[in-house]
Formats: structure tokens, sequence, C-alpha cells
């Protein structure tokens, strides 16, 4: 895992928001991507903390993506749950149809392959394109997505909401931001939950000789960039500082020397505020991290999170 870090820094300056993505069934995306974008930052989002109690995020910064892009492709299972903080949070799945035979018989099997994933959090976005002077048409679309609405949801949650597209409701958009919450807080959790038995895991190990400090520093890290994602400072900077006493902790055994130092231009200059001064795999030692080094990246973690507060 380890071989990972230069990997995983790379996706931590790239990686400032959280990612909802955009399952484009019926190329609907480019009419729809002002409104959408226009909707950005959420600006009152209700989250869990890391103890699962609610609380609420202003501006809540978030990026819609198209499934179809490269940047949400071509990656190996053992990224994906390495870096399962940079995946969508939410998927919106965007249909219109005009025809209920269309529906049957093209539409629905293709939403529900789409949707069969157990662990993507998703919501349909019916577009109804029919002027509100073309009456056939209106009722026709109110009867296709009242057709959607009994496919896909349930009595216990509603996934579905409607888009007039030529003239939205402030309703929509009020029902468009609850059901992004949902997905964004359900993911969460779920997220959180799993890094949280993963270092568990590890920890329990950390006086054992197979014990691996950059291994659990990928994972501790990834936890505690989400919470920072997620705008969760508090949560965020309690990460870190768990970290940077595991740190401690296991450089600090006896008879285990490690240098404190470093021996290039410039290790001898404190970089306080600046994570990024040098990249993690070049402070690697052994399965650690040199100490001086580590120590000031930690501090400029800490502080960064800090000034957030």
């Amino acid at each position: 895992m380890a071989n990972y870090l230069a990997q995983f820094q790379a996706i931590k300056n790239i990686s400032d928001h959280l990612v909802i993505a955009v399952e484009d069934v019926s190329d609907l995306w480019p009419d729809v991507k002002d409104l959408f974008e226009s909707r950005l930052p959420f600006r009152r989002a209700g989250l869990n903390n890391k103890t699962r109690n609610p609380v609420f995020v202003e501006n809540l910064p978030a990026e819609f993506i198209l499934t179809t892009d490269s940047r949400l492709r071509s990656r190996f299972p053992q990224e994906q749950s390495l870096f399962w903080f940079r995946e969508p949070y939410a998927t919106v799945v965007l249909v219109t149809c005009e025809d209920l035979d269309e529906f049957k018989s093209i539409l629905k099997p293709r939403v529900k392959l789409i949707v069969q994933n157990d662990e993507k959090e998703w919501f349909i976005v019916f577009v109804n394109r029919a002027h509100p002077s073309n009456d056939p048409a209106t009722k026709m679309a109110k009867r296709v997505y009242a057709k959607v609405e009994v496919e896909f949801s349930t009595k216990k949650r509603e996934r579905c909401c409607r888009l007039d597209i030529h003239g939205p409701e402030a309703s929509f958009w009020e029902d468009l931001e609850s059901k992004t919450m949902e997905c964004i807080r359900n993911t969460l959790d779920r997220r959180v939950q799993f890094y949280e038995e993963e270092i568990r895991k590890l920890s329990e190990q950390r006086f054992m000789p197979v014990w691996n400090f950059c291994n659990f520093f990928i994972l501790k890290e990834s936890l505690a960039f989400m919470f920072d994602m997620a705008h969760l400072h508090e949560d965020s900077l309690r990460e870190y500082d768990e970290l940077e006493l595991c740190y401690l902790e296991t450089v600090n055994v006896a008879g285990k020397r490690k240098e404190f130092g470093g021996m290039e231009q410039g290790d001898d200059e404190a970089a306080l505020l600046n994570p990024g001064n040098k990249p993690l795999a070049q402070i690697v030692q052994d399965d650690s991290f040199r100490e001086f080094e580590f120590r000031q990246y930690l501090f400029a973690c800490q502080a960064k999170l800090l000034f957030k507060l």
C-alpha cells in the first residue's frame, strides 16, 4: 500500500470538493447543466459528523460530473477502496420520455441496470420538456412520470423528482437539494464506517512485526481528508491528532532507531504551513517516515484546519 503514496498525494491535490455523478440517460445534461450548477455550493447541507450527530454545513462545495467523464472511469478495485473519498457521493439519473411504450421497453430496463448497484446512492430527475401550452404532451409527461415513480420509488424512500424545463418551480430545487443531501449523507456515513473498521484492524497490529505505518497513514489521512472535503473540519483535525499520537507511539519503540532529519538542501528550513513542501514518497523510511519531515507535514495539515475553524 505504501506504493500508493505518490498517487495519494496527487489525488489530494485535485480533490477539494464532493463529486455528484450525472448519469445522462436521455442526453439532457447540456440543457440543464447551467441550472444545476447555479445551485452550488449547497448553502445549508445537513450531514452527520463522526459520532453520527446531525450537523449543518454552510456553503458545501460540490461538482456535477458526467459518468462518461474520464475522471470517473478506468479505476482499479484496489484504488477505489483506498481512495474511496474521491468517488461520487450521489448519482443523479437524468431521464425523459414522451411515450409509455418507450418507457416500458427502453427506459425502464436501462435505468434498472444503472441503479442495481446496492452501494450507489441515487435518485432520478425526470425532465419534462413539454411546453405548458401543449396540453396533450403535458398530460403524457405526467403519466410517464407517474410510472417512473411507481417503478423506482418505495414507501421507505422517494427517489424521483420532476423538472419542468420551461418553468422549474422553487419546490423542485428544494426537492433536488434534499435528495442530494440524503445521498451524500448516506454515502459519507458508509465510507466513515468502512475507513474506521479498516483503521481499527491495522491499529490492533501496531506493536506486531507486520506493522507498517505507511498503510495506516493512507487510511487514516483518507478519512481525515474526506471529513475536510465535507467541511467537517473538527472531525478532520481529530483524525490528524490521532495520527500523530499513533506515529509517536510506534516510532519511539525501544530499539527502533529512526533518522530524525534530512540530508537534502533546504531540509534545515521549516515549511510550517505547507504540507506539500516535500512529496510524501520522498520522506518514506522503511515502513514509516523520517520524523522531522513527517511531523512538520502533520503540523501543516493541522494548522490549515485550525484556520478553517
